[in-house]
């Protein structure tokens, strides 16, 4: 089957992001006969950039069946030595699950596109099955890419998922994740200052050293009529009919004897708001400019006669002063110069883009990070 995290984190991306991108898609694959427990096994692979210098994958793992409902708690996976690939496993009990993946932040600040439908990932394991394998994909986004919406929902649930986080996300271990979200949030371009407080903040607002979150699951509460011990897991008081033996069953195996927290509210599925970004794109619109240069021009010409200095630039007058003379007797001799003018004249024309810049949308994006 196919699987299609709730929530992606991208950057996309926001993803979908963007996300406009290539996006990658999470899968499952059964293996194995009976055996005692029941675990799943994560492989998160990326197509680059994800090394030991980036944030980890980290997997929400949250029980939908009533037996599980209280299983809801979060697991990293680190890049292995090789980079771009990490497998882990966790112990669960049987029944359906919902898996979300929030994505990395590599040491650029450059995140990951998760493919993703708006529906819950969902796997189960049956009594016959000892191991479900999920596979996931995820898509680079280069820094420049990644929002600051996209890098403010990282940071807000890897905050989360360290709070209740098991052992992969305390002590130590979520310390060091802490210290590389603030630094490669603080790396990328389009962190906000708000965004990079809020993860340099982060290791003074979430306890590292609390607890580790239970992965199997908790009893809830039931009337205590007997049927409380009535389940296959707490056979030896099956069916007592003792309001007494509610006591004693807490004792099994299958209980651990704190059923006061059992009942963990369940978290809705995350529903995408989706938001338009836009871009602008230029149009482009090739004219023909003519090119001018400022020229003396030959425009017509002037008389002057010798005899007596007459000039003009109109020949009828020339010839009419010409005739004056001859019948005078003197000499009609004249001599002429060209006139000129200061004139813009054309010489060529080139070529220019008189285009504009269009508003267009580029991508969808949620403020939890996914893009589509």
């Amino acid at each position: 089957m196919t699987l299609t995290p709730t929530v992606k984190r991208l950057l996309a991306v926001t993803a979908s992001l963007a996300m406009a991108l290539s996006l990658a898609a999470c899968g499952t694959a059964k293996t194995g006969e009976e055996a005692p427990g029941h675990r799943i096994t994560l492989t998160i692979t990326a197509d680059k950039g994800w090394d030991e210098n980036s944030t980890p994958a980290i997997v929400h793992i949250k029980g939908l069946d009533e037996d599980n409902a209280s299983v809801d708690f979060y697991h990293a996976v680190k890049a292995d030595k090789d980079g771009n690939k990490g497998t882990s496993e966790v112990e669960v009990d049987k029944g359906r699950y919902d898996i979300d993946v929030i994505s990395p932040v590599n040491k650029d600040g450059s995140a990951y596109e998760l493919f993703d439908t708006g529906d819950a990932t969902e796997v189960a394991i049956s009594d016959e099955q000892d191991e479900v394998t999920v596979d996931c994909q995820m898509t680079f986004i280069s820094a420049d890419k990644v929002t600051d919406d996209m890098l403010k929902a990282i940071v807000t649930d890897t905050k989360t998922a360290v709070e209740n986080g098991d052992s992969t996300l305390k002590g130590d271990n979520g310390k060091a994740i802490l210290d590389k979200l603030d630094s490669n949030v603080n790396a990328n371009p389009n962190a906000s200052d708000e965004t990079k407080e809020d993860a340099s903040k982060a290791d003074e607002e979430v306890n590292v050293d609390s607890e580790p979150a239970d992965t199997t699951s908790k009893p809830a509460d039931k009337p205590s009529d007997g049927n409380a011990s009535s389940s296959s897991s707490d056979s030896g008081n099956s069916n007592s009919g003792n309001s007494g033996n509610s006591g004693s069953s807490s004792g099994s195996s299958s209980n651990t004897g704190n059923s006061s927290g059992s009942d963990k509210p369940s978290k809705p599925a995350h529903q995408h708001s989706w938001k338009q970004h836009t871009a602008q794109k230029w149009v482009s619109n090739m004219v023909t400019v003519p090119d001018y240069e400022t020229q003396k021009v030959a425009v017509g010409n002037r008389y002057i006669f010798f005899y007596d200095g007459y000039a003009t630039d109109n020949i009828n007058n020339a010839k009419a002063h010409a005739k004056e003379l001859i019948l005078a007797g003197v000499d009609d001799g004249y001599r002429t110069e060209t006139i000129y003018e200061t004139k813009q004249v054309q010489v060529g024309s080139h070529q220019e883009d008189h285009g504009h810049n269009e508003t267009y949308v580029d991508y969808e994006y949620c403020d939890c990070g996914a893009r589509r």
